[in-house]
């Protein structure tokens, strides 16, 4: 069933919604028995045994393996059909056009993992570590206009995530608030990155963090733009696993896609490239043109602060 007009209302409101039994849990056991396989080379239960045992001590970690001696695929399609099968749901398609307001096209999707025994996927402090994913797809700092620039990110849960389970804590609603939080951050020296805010005590006006707690077959899809964390594992002997898909409004898709020239190592070199050159050349790479209403005052500075040594003045207007 696709979403009523008061879920629509809320995902807006704050930014993220978990929808339940979007999948069976015949259809969850099965990528959840596949993943495992990708990540461990056995299922979990065995693979635990041997860390026990000491016979293991390392796994892969958030969404890239990294035994690379095992032939093994994180990334989408992973070539295991129980995974590659759950982006072919209508209904999970559906309540992703519906949130963007646009017909969709797809940024990435691929597996993560947290292995509760030896995960380190969290900051020390529980202020620490708050972040927006928009950066994993898109150079472009966040805009007030969070409908049209934001994409949306998913994470269907493979088993149940308990409060035990190191579930994501989400800041409802801060996703509305996000260029002005930027700003305000960079203003006071509270940007540990042009993702990350160093401490969460410092911006005003947020509502307390929530875990993202959701039942095997559940599907997260939040904004872009929201903030959110990692945290410990309370039970580490438990393992988090989600298959995860992001996508953006098909009219943002030029600067929201993840088969770009900014991802991870190549950013080193087209970073200092894509500052240097011309507008008209960014647009070849995805950026708007000269004129675009993304272009505001708040988000040049954004740009600034993003890109030193952007000269901004062609895109005043």
């Amino acid at each position: 069933m696709p979403l009523s007009q008061l879920q629509l209302d809320q995902f807006h409101r704050d930014g993220y919604i978990i929808i339940p039994d979007l999948y069976t849990a015949e259809e969850m056991d099965a990528a959840c028995e596949a993943m495992e396989r990708i990540f461990y080379q056995t299922s979990y239960a065995e693979w635990i045994k041997d860390f026990d045992a000491g016979k293991v001590d390392q796994v892969g970690d958030g969404f890239t393996t990294k035994q690379d001696e095992i032939p093994t695929r994180s990334q989408f399609p992973v070539g295991n059909n129980a995974l590659d099968r759950l982006i072919e749901s209508d209904e999970y398609l559906d309540i992703f056009e519906q949130c963007l307001g646009d017909r969709a096209s797809y940024c990435n999707a691929h597996l993560f993992m947290r292995t509760g025994p030896t995960d380190k996927r969290y900051p020390d402090e529980t202020w620490d570590g708050y972040h927006i994913d928009h950066n994993t797809n898109c150079v472009l700092p966040p805009s007030v206009d969070t409908d049209r620039f934001s994409y949306i990110n998913s994470g269907v849960y493979l088993h149940d995530v308990e409060d035990d389970g190191a579930p994501m804590l989400v800041v409802p609603g801060s996703h509305l608030d996000m260029s002005d939080i930027f700003v305000k951050g960079y203003e006071i020296d509270n940007m540990a990155s042009v993702s990350h805010i160093r401490d969460l005590r410092k911006v005003e006006g947020l509502v307390e963090p929530v875990p993202a707690t959701a039942s095997k077959g559940s599907a997260l899809f939040y904004s872009s733009y929201l903030l959110h964390a990692a945290q410990p594992f309370q039970n580490k002997r438990k393992q988090r696993a989600f298959w995860s898909l992001s996508m953006s409004r098909s009219d943002a898709s030029a600067w929201t896609k993840f088969a770009n020239p900014f991802m991870y190592g190549e950013r080193e070199f087209m970073l200092p490239f894509t500052t240097r050159t011309t507008p008209r050349v960014r647009t070849l790479f995805g950026w708007p043109e000269v004129g675009h209403p993304y272009y505001t005052k708040q988000t040049l500075g954004l740009l600034e602060q993003a890109f030193p040594g952007l000269d901004t003045t062609p895109y005043h207007h």
